[in-house]
């Protein structure tokens, strides 16, 4: 699993960015949808309503954005309050939709540098575009050069935020140039987000380093650990000693081609062969790990 933490400045272009992610083969998770969510929520719409009156209830009697946005981006005091109250709720969601996820997955988090890049983002990319053209594309969605500056005004300067991520994507020019820019890094998101550990049991050290060297020496893994091992079979009463247990950090494609290094070697197939996604891992782990795996 691999995921990326996208965001960006107002109208530069993110969940541009985040559909061509999608259309290489990334999830989404956006953190906007999950907000709408939230407001649904008798219990939010009723605090806003305590704070600042029927004037952010719209005619049917749900939130009004406009309203809100009104509101916040007037004074930091409601500010503040609101992304303490909302904040905690959409990481708490966004956290809980990551655990049914697997392979690459990117989530838009728009104010991710201002609130704390979460402990489960591999890599963060920053999307960023010239003022004039931020203030053209906002203007046709009906945000002045005025209302862009106030609300800019509660966030991070975009040099702080462009110094923080691991990537920086300038989206300046056409919808293709921005396409040709992300497909390398979207191959290689989706590369770091294959990588697994393979676990493989033998009857002998001898044979278990044997192993090692056969797959290292033909970059089927990056990295293997060797341990002894006790194992136990419902059948038999005793524990079986003097097993041994390779642990190999790889690649998903690469696990047909391990499997069968080690049957190769053992002269029958081996058992068991565990395949485990590697949920958490360094930015330069992967990467390194990537760059070894044929």
């Amino acid at each position: 699993m691999f995921v990326l933490g996208l965001t960006g400045d107002i109208g530069a272009g993110k969940s541009t960015v985040a559909s061509l992610f999608r259309d290489m083969g990334a999830r989404i998770i956006d953190a906007d949808l999950i907000v709408k969510k939230l407001w649904c929520e008798p219990e939010l719409l009723q605090a806003a309503k305590v704070r600042w009156g029927d004037s952010v209830i719209a005619e049917n009697g749900e939130i009004s954005f406009s309203g809100i946005a009104d509101k916040v981006f007037s004074d930091e005091a409601d500010y503040r309050w609101l992304c303490d109250l909302i904040h905690p709720m959409v990481r708490r969601d966004m956290t809980a939709g990551l655990a049914s996820e697997r392979g690459w997955v990117v989530v838009e988090i728009p104010l991710m540098f201002e609130s704390g890049v979460p402990y489960w983002c591999d890599m963060t990319a920053y999307v960023t575009a010239s003022q004039e053209i931020r203030s053209t594309r906002n203007g046709h969605r009906g945000l002045s050069m005025d209302m862009l500056q106030k609300r800019e005004d509660f966030m991070l300067p975009s040099e702080e935020k462009k110094n923080s991520a691991d990537l920086v994507i300038h989206n300046e020019g056409s919808l293709d140039e921005l396409r040709d820019f992300l497909t390398p890094y979207g191959e290689k998101m989706q590369r770091m987000a294959s990588i697994c550990t393979v676990k493989i049991q033998c009857a002998f050290r001898k044979q278990a380093r044997q192993i090692i060297s056969g797959v290292l020496g033909k970059k089927l893994a990056y990295q293997a650990n060797l341990s002894s091992v006790e194992t136990a079979y419902s059948k038999y009463e005793q524990f079986l000693t003097e097993n041994w247990e390779v642990q190999f950090y790889t690649l998903a494609n690469l696990v047909p081609a391990i499997s069968e290094e080690a049957a190769s070697i053992m002269k029958k197939p081996p058992v068991p062969v565990a395949v485990s996604d590697v949920l958490r891992a360094s930015l330069p782990f992967r990467e390194a790990l990537c760059g070894a795996c044929r």
